[in-house]
């Protein structure tokens, strides 16, 4: 058949399936072709789509392309092994980073998504996952660079569960100075100096944090202008790291509302070297402060009393610490003082001896909501004054006594209270 001439040579090329046809000088149709669809050819624009998604590092259409099903026709063809250069600058699509995310991260799925977009969940993984499996060794200031560049407009959670060790006993970790420097809208960060994997590498000491290590996180750290939590955990801290990093936050994070060294094992010459380099004006806007598992004891807790009187600290974190009756009586008794709306005091080698000033406390404090005491020999004696003195207290949402010795009836009554106060407190915020 002749060729009209009526007809556009694109639309020709368009419908045209030459594969479809045999390859003999004739050229007729293949009839058995059952796949050969005839009948219903694919439309001029799922064309074009499929055209554009095979060609995008060399055309990147997509703003280009009108809002609707087209876009996300698009991005469903998308292939996603291309650069992450390409893809962050012009997809925002939610749909397209889940996408990505989870077909990257097969049997991991993030918790705490909430209404994060998930360009930034997945970039936040993405630079948490480079970084802890970066040996120091490898470490390349322009290609670290080039990391924080992509990821610095998105990333506003640092979150570090483990590093590579040096490969010899007085070799450095990873520098994090260029790292916290630049990434501009950082809002929290969680370090550790822990290993998880025992390679061919390891060796006794390790996960040991050296003074370089430290110098170069808190140059850092006194860029992070916007952070408002930071945590540094499972790392073992001297008194002369905690002063350092004390004066990089008081020079440096105005905002900071949370701070944590929760099993650094800093003592209380740790803790006190670090509340000594705070002045009255420093960190004023700290909200919470966790120092779990630090072997600290009643000598510390007066300085931490001072620390928490002068700044609106709402959440305190003691557990695993052995302050014993007399830390917990200076806290019980602080309490009238002090702002504080949760108290953990789990494992602190506590007994009865503070029953009086524990019924005191809940008897004439009106701002605490969480208090936990649990894996404490309070005893049995202590559950029946409990009982009578929580009845007092319209404040209370949460009071945890579990392994201590007080009787499971006992515990029942205070929690039917406690949960009383819970209902009140929910239906009046409602």
């Amino acid at each position: 058949m002749k060729y009209p001439n009526t007809l556009d040579i694109n639309t020709h090329r368009a419908y045209f399936c030459e594969h479809q046809l045999s390859s003999d000088a004739n050229r007729h149709v293949d009839g058995i072709n059952l796949d050969w669809d005839t009948c219903n050819p694919q439309p001029l624009k799922i064309l074009c789509l499929n055209t554009i998604a095979n060609n995008w590092l060399t055309i990147p259409f997509f703003r280009e392309i009108p809002l609707g099903e087209d876009r996300h026709f698009l991005l469903d063809l998308l292939d996603l092994s291309f650069p992450l250069e390409n893809l962050c600058a012009r997809i925002r699509s939610d749909a397209f980073w889940r996408r990505a995310f989870v077909n990257r991260w097969k049997t991991y799925y993030p918790i705490d998504v909430d209404e994060k977009p998930w360009i930034r969940v997945y970039l936040e993984k993405h630079i948490s996952e480079m970084l802890e499996n970066l040996k120091p060794a490898d470490y390349e200031q322009e290609i670290v660079q080039k990391l924080v560049d992509l990821c610095s407009l998105h990333v506003r959670e640092l979150r570090i569960d483990h590093l590579e060790p040096p490969t010899n006993e007085n070799g450095d970790h990873i520098p994090f100075d260029l790292i916290l420097s630049n990434l501009r809208e950082l809002r929290k960060v969680n370090i550790t100096y822990d290993v998880k994997n025992a390679g061919n590498n390891f060796y006794l000491g390790c996960a040991t944090i050296t003074d370089k290590d430290i110098k170069l996180m808190t140059q850092g750290l006194e860029r992070c202008y916007e952070l408002t939590e930071f945590r540094l955990h499972s790392t073992k801290l001297e008194p002369a790291m905690m002063k350092r990093l004390a004066t990089a936050m008081d020079k440096g994070c105005p905002n900071l509302a949370s701070v944590g060294f929760p099993h650094c094992r800093c003592g209380d010459v740790g803790v006190r070297a670090f509340f000594d380099a705070l002045s009255p004006e420093s960190l004023p806007n700290v909200k919470e402060v966790v120092l779990t598992n630090n072997f600290l004891s009643a000598e510390s807790i007066l300085f931490l009393v001072h620390l928490v009187r002068r700044r609106p600290i709402e959440r305190l974190d003691l557990r695993l610490n052995p302050i014993g009756n007399p830390g917990a009586i200076i806290i019980l008794t602080m309490m009238f003082y002090l702002p504080l709306k949760e108290l953990n005091l789990s494992c602190c080698s506590i007994d009865e001896e503070i029953e009086e000033y524990l019924l005191m406390m809940l008897r004439f404090n009106k701002s605490v909501k969480f208090l936990d005491l649990s894996s404490n020999k309070l005893g049995p004696a202590m559950g029946a004054g409990l009982v009578e003195r929580i009845k007092e207290n319209k404040t209370l949402q949460r009071f945890d006594l579990r392994n201590t010795e007080i009787s499971a009836d006992f515990r029942a009554l205070i929690d039917e209270t406690v949960m009383e106060n819970r209902e009140k407190h929910s239906l009046s915020d409602w």
